[in-house]
């Protein structure tokens, strides 16, 4: 089957650098931004030299449904007059799907405040969403893929999820859920960046933003935030556009989709031969760690290795360390808490059993770990307020490491913190259970300095008492 639409339809993966004709026009489809198997297909066209956006969906009830809501989201925002990229085409037959094009926004990006302009772009979201809820509308996924930052302003896109008709303002229920549910999206840090001038939303809607009124959307954005945590968690094992993952009797695997594509099925099926070839860097009875290259990307691989028959009967039921220190890395990021980039896990098994299991990230070059630094130096500034911010979102979120030796916490060339060896990592549910958790991490934290001034200084950064 290699017609890329038949493809489509019948629910399988397309490949890039497909070509579409319709009525004598050609539409070089280059990069696939999106896909969901049996209902949408994404993907970054040249037609006549031109960029577009172009949106593939299946003829079925539930495509045509899409597509009307595209048209509503698009005609809904220029009532309202937020800025959406122009429509080039809608058709009911393109190639045998349904479609709609738009113009590819030329040097934008998915919104984000990692940029110098933090003061200007804040004002600039807040003021994009008075508007919307402003006129009645509001989108239904709203996070920042969705709003494009370019030089000529903010662009909404999805349209597909707007909601609502232009005319009378949406209810204050409504447009406070929806500004959490955005606020959600960003990292605990930027949150607060937003939350500081949130009153310019308030006030723009006539609103009183009041001690009552804080309290309150903060108990909103808290809400947003778990439902955000449990979807992104969600969606790192299911196959979906963020990840590849598989499942049988012998192997199952999760890995960042943008990574499997330059590795390949095979790569994962041959893993212990790169652990092998690998350059040791650490070679225990329970993990064998190596430095490899795959696709030409340095990575590191810990393998869980085996060392009984008791020990595979005690673990073969439990999910295996490398899911959890995939899912931990995952949840890191979404705190904003250095670590490096986790690119996957490998589990081989025998049916329901779990044997061998592989986790791999990206190998992080010119690190140092933060004992041997800190023999030869005192801690910078920059650095301390690294170890705070580190165990106040972990205090904040209720996480604990499990073994906050100093060999676990690395510190860059460029001075970032990043924390490692995430096997042990737990999201605690109960307070009581993370307090224990929590003062075990930091007590194994001081222990690396003991009867040395250094771990005084670090005991009053983090407002701890002295011995």
């Amino acid at each position: 089957m290699n017609d890329p639409v038949k493809q489509f339809l019948a629910g399988k993966q397309v490949p890039e650098g497909f070509v579409l004709e319709m009525e004598g026009e050609q539409y070089h489809c280059e990069q696939i931004l999106r896909w969901l198997p049996g209902r949408r297909l994404v993907v970054r066209a040249l037609h006549n030299g031109d960029p577009l956006l172009l949106k593939l969906f299946v003829p079925n009830k539930k495509g045509w449904r899409e597509l009307s809501r595209e048209q509503h989201g698009y005609k809904a925002c220029k009532a309202a007059g937020v800025a959406v990229p122009a429509e080039k085409l809608i058709s009911d037959d393109f190639a045998g799907c349904l479609a709609v094009a738009y113009e590819f926004i030329a040097e934008a990006s998915p919104f984000n405040l990692e940029s110098m302009n933090q003061a200007q772009m804040v004002p600039a979201l807040l003021q994009l969403m008075v508007r919307c809820h402003q006129a009645g509308i509001y989108q239904h996924d709203i996070h920042t893929d969705n709003i494009l930052m370019s030089p000529h302003g903010l662009f909404l896109i999805d349209l597909a999820s707007v909601r609502g008709m232009p005319g009378q303002p949406l209810s204050t229920k409504k447009s406070l859920a929806n500004l959490a549910r955005l606020i959600a999206q960003f990292v605990p840090d930027q949150q607060q960046l937003i939350l500081k001038k949130l009153n310019l939303y308030y006030q723009a809607r006539g609103w009183l933003y009041g001690k009552t009124e804080r309290e309150n959307f903060k108990s909103l954005l808290n809400k947003a935030w778990q439902k955000r945590k449990q979807t992104y968690l969600s969606k790192c094992f299911r196959a979906c556009t963020m990840t590849a993952y598989f499942k049988d009797k012998r192997l199952e695997y999760a890995f960042n989709r943008s990574f499997f594509k330059q590795i390949g099925e095979q790569t994962i099926r041959d893993i212990d031969a790169f652990v092998e070839q690998g350059k040791r860097l650490k070679d225990g009875n329970s993990a064998t760690v190596v430095m490899t290259e795959m696709a030409g990307r340095k990575v590191v691989i810990k393998r869980y290795n085996i060392k009984s028959y008791w020990h595979f009967l005690r673990r073969c039921w439990r999910p295996s360390r490398a899911a959890n220190a995939w899912r931990q890395g995952n949840l890191l990021q979404l705190l904003g808490i250095a670590t490096p980039q986790v690119l996957g896990f490998v589990e081989k098994r025998l049916g329901p059993f779990r044997k061998q299991a592989y986790l791999l990230t990206a190998y992080v070059d010119h690190a140092s770990e933060l004992a041997s630094v800190y023999e030869h130096q005192a801690p910078k500034e920059s650095e301390l307020r690294q170890i705070k911010r580190m165990f106040k979102l972990m205090r904040d979120y209720q996480l604990s490491h499990g073994d906050l030796k100093a060999s676990n916490l690395m510190l860059t060339d460029n001075g970032q913190l990043e924390i490692i060896d995430l096997d042990a990592m737990q999201e605690h549910r109960y307070e009581w259970s993370f307090r224990r958790a929590f003062n075990r991490d930091l007590k194994r934290f001081l222990k690396n300095w003991d009867n040395k001034p250094l771990q005084s200084r670090l005991r009053d950064y983090l407002g701890l008492k002295s011995n």
